[in-house]
């Protein structure tokens, strides 16, 4: 059994393809972009957690011995 196509449906799911694909590049921009954000809150989080160690061995902004001035 051959199943024919009119021009009309041809065209309509043409379009109906091009708008999907056009929605898919548009969600993977975003996906993109929230890697990249992801990725910039990991660093700062991998920084601050650095500092807390730091701080943690009294190497750090605010040491709690101040053992020169004794």
């Amino acid at each position: 059994m051959t199943t024919n196509i009119t021009d009309e449906r041809a065209a309509r799911r043409y379009h109906q393809i091009a708008v999907l694909e056009r929605q898919l590049t548009a969600v993977n921009q975003l996906i993109a972009n929230s890697k990249q954000h992801t990725k910039e809150l990991q660093e700062q989080a991998d920084g601050l957690t650095q500092r807390m160690r730091i701080a943690a061995r009294d190497e750090g902004e605010l040491p709690l011995f101040d053992l020169d001035g004794e």
